[in-house]
């Protein structure tokens, strides 16, 4: 297996890495970045990577031994934060961000640089991206602060100008089949199977080979979505009240549906690109073949936008009965 890039703990995403090491070298940092992707893309597990690059005391950077390196891997140093929504809710809010501000306030307690990871700053409600954008206008010398979001989009663009971008994309499903392999120590056969799986995204994999849950989840979230075509207007209304009312579970299982409507969309159109769902190609392509392409679309990007509107914390009951009526019946 190709080992992570160089020396940074991170699996691909090689050219992110060789931007954000050329920038150290030079002394080009930038005192914001916005880290873009899908989700368990990696997107955390880089900014943690260049906090450590960043404040490692050893060589080469970062080492990952020294003391900056084992406290930042642990979330644990002082001059390292990672801040994101609340546990039991979707929101980052204000006061996490003017909490934020007084921190960096100060100045480091020991490292050279006071890093912020705000992951998944699309989460952010308007009035926390408001109080963020001072911070970003006026950073205070030896702070970087480091935001991740799945788009964006889905954030102000005066936010977004302010940051250097950094997009990173899923990585080849060889990548993902290795990592498991030689550094998880799964088998070639779960290997194979989550990395097909994971549509790239590597955290995604780390997760399901560890916890089996996950993948009972993309079980049943297929079975529900299998029932929801089958039924009425009545009969969806009431599944979609049974669904788990947590976002985060909410939009897993919208993922997983996200992800097979693009296999039915591939399968509608004759495309010979591999799809994600191969375990269930054969109702992939009965379904291909009853909604045919122009339905196959639509159920797609409705389930793009309910995504996107569960991000925006709109109203999920509505949100959820609005993609129940647009989906195709069978």
């Amino acid at each position: 297996m190709t080992p992570p890039t160089g020396h940074w703990p991170v699996i691909g995403h090689e050219w992110a890495v060789e931007h954000l090491s050329r920038a150290l070298t030079h002394g080009r940092m930038r005192h914001a970045y916005l880290i873009t992707g899908p989700d368990q893309v990696g997107k955390t597990t880089l900014a943690r990577a260049f906090a450590a690059a960043l404040n490692c005391t050893g060589e080469p950077v970062p080492c990952g031994q020294c003391r900056a390196c084992t406290l930042i891997a642990k979330d644990a140093h002082p001059d390292v934060t990672l801040i994101a929504a609340e546990a039991g809710g979707n929101t980052l809010k204000i006061d996490q961000v003017r909490a934020l501000q007084q921190t960096l306030a100060l100045r480091p307690f020991e490292a050279r640089y006071r890093i912020v990871i705000l992951r998944n700053f699309h989460q952010a409600n308007p009035a926390a991206a408001n109080a963020l954008l001072k911070t970003l206008e006026e950073p205070a010398p030896n702070v970087v602060l480091l935001l991740t979001a799945t788009s964006a989009d889905l954030l102000l663009p005066t936010i977004v100008s302010r940051c250097q971008p950094l997009h990173l994309r899923p990585l080849p499903l060889q990548t993902v089949y290795q990592a498991l392999v030689e550094r998880w120590g799964a088998s070639p056969e779960q290997a194979q199977t989550l990395a097909r799986l994971s549509g790239g995204r590597i955290g995604w994999a780390i997760r399901a080979l560890a916890d089996p849950s996950l993948l009972a989840l993309r079980h049943d979230a297929l079975a529900t979505l299998h029932t929801l075509l089958q039924s009425s207007r009545r009969e969806r209304f009431a599944l979609v009240e049974r669904l788990p009312q947590d976002k985060g579970t909410l939009t897993e299982i919208l993922g997983i549906w996200q992800s097979f409507w693009r296999d039915v969309l591939l399968a509608a159109t004759g495309s010979q690109a591999p799809v994600t769902n191969y375990d269930y190609a054969g109702q992939i392509t009965a379904l291909a073949l009853d909604a045919g392409p122009q339905k196959a679309e639509r159920a797609l990007l409705a389930t793009n936008r309910t995504l996107d509107h569960l991000t925006r914390n709109a109203n999920t009951r509505l949100a959820l009965e609005v993609l129940a009526l647009e989906y195709p019946g069978l």
